[in-house]
């Protein structure tokens, strides 16, 4: 091992504080960790960072290697100073190393804390609910810490004893040998099955689960605006087993029933509105249906048909701001299914009065025609 400079595997000087080493460490072995490198490169260089931590990390081995070039001391004779073996490995703070880098790869117990899966539920409202808000008690089956034993599964809370193969962390590490070295492994205790702690005596109401499936009434607040396909997300409202710290979500996705005649893009409301070619021709007045009531809309004289006319703010109310969006309103000339005789030939007339002259667009079809 005298061959190697252990401070420029780790990226350090010589004069480098204990911190700074362990930085240094955590950092790359974060980078090189065989769960996240499959390559034999990597595996190589994780073993190189090791071996050379194992000796920066210890201070007798480092004065050693320091002095004479190697962590077993001087190699003249003199007494090996160094100690070595793999409890002394971990002596030091090399196990809570190994603790941040496990918590970095989703397992260990490395300080994060666990959170309680979400509930995905789905509601329907009706158009105008969805448009001006609406409150509903809505009925969830989730799971929730046992009150009466406070989620430790043991009768009252308190007939329990810590693990002693885990020390009460719920993990256990395992050092495996391997071509590339030895690596560490950490995994759920199976003695207490992660839960750090040895049940005396079961809490007769969870059955030493801690933790409960229960039925919970809520009342939930639908805020104006919301749309079609969104969803509602309630913090805190989710699953809550024992071996959590924080509460999950409950995410409530929502469908909105459509309306007869109105139909919503964002915040604003369209509508075809058909009226008598004469209406449309003649102009008029025609009653239409809003969120708020019925609404007179005037039409002028000669409207084309397929005019769009905007009615501001008789629209769906903004998500969580103020204001409302539009309606927009689409004219659509109808004509009759049937003509009499009489009415026929005074339409005739009609036509043959008005001229195709006076029909812009028409005219200008027939000259692109020739």
């Amino acid at each position: 091992m005298a061959d190697k400079d252990y401070y420029s595997i780790l990226g350090v000087n010589k004069d480098a504080g204990e911190d700074e080493i362990k930085s240094a460490y955590r950092r790359l072995a974060k980078k090189y960790h065989p769960d996240l490198n499959k390559t034999e490169e990597a595996a190589n260089k994780f073993k190189e960072i090791n071996e050379a931590y194992e000796v920066l990390g210890n201070p007798q081995k480092r004065a050693n290697y320091d002095q004479f070039g190697t962590a077993e001391g001087n190699p003249f004779g003199g007494g090996q100073t160094g100690g070595g073996g793999f409890k002394d490995f971990f002596s030091g703070g090399f196990s809570d190393i190994f603790s941040d880098i496990f918590s970095a790869f989703g397992g260990g117990n490395g300080g994060g804390q666990r959170r309680g899966s979400d509930i995905n539920i789905a509601t329907t409202l009706e158009f105008e609910e969805a448009c001006f808000g609406c409150e509903k008690t809505i009925s969830i089956n989730k799971v929730e810490k046992c009150s009466s034993c406070k989620g430790t599964g043991a009768k009252n809370g308190k007939e329990f004893t810590v693990c002693r193969d885990c020390n009460g962390t719920g993990r256990v590490r395992y050092q495996q040998n391997t071509i590339f070295g030895t690596t560490i492994r950490e995994s759920v205790c199976p003695k207490c099955n992660g839960s750090g702690k040895i049940i005396k005596e079961k809490c007769p109401d969870c059955n030493g689960k801690g933790e409960k499936k229960v039925t919970k009434n809520l009342k939930i607040k639908f805020p104006a605006g919301i749309d079609n396909g969104q969803t509602l997300k309630m913090c805190g409202e989710g699953n809550s087993p024992s071996g959590a710290n924080v509460k999950g979500d409950l995410n409530i996705k929502v469908t909105v029933k459509p309306h007869k005649i109105l139909v919503r893009k964002n915040f604003d409301l369209y509508l075809d509105l058909y009226v008598p070619f004469t209406t449309a021709i003649l102009g008029g007045k025609v009653e239409i249906p809003t969120l708020n009531g019925n609404y007179t809309l005037n039409i002028p004289e000669l409207t084309s048909s397929g005019t769009l006319m905007r009615i501001k703010n008789k629209g769906v109310k903004i998500l969580n701001k103020e204001g409302y969006g539009d309606l927009l309103v689409t004219i659509k000339a109808e004509v009759p299914k049937n003509l009499d005789k009489d009415t026929r030939a005074k339409l005739t007339d009609l036509a043959q009065k008005i001229g195709d002259n006076s029909y812009t667009k028409y005219t200008s079809f027939l000259k692109n025609m020739k």
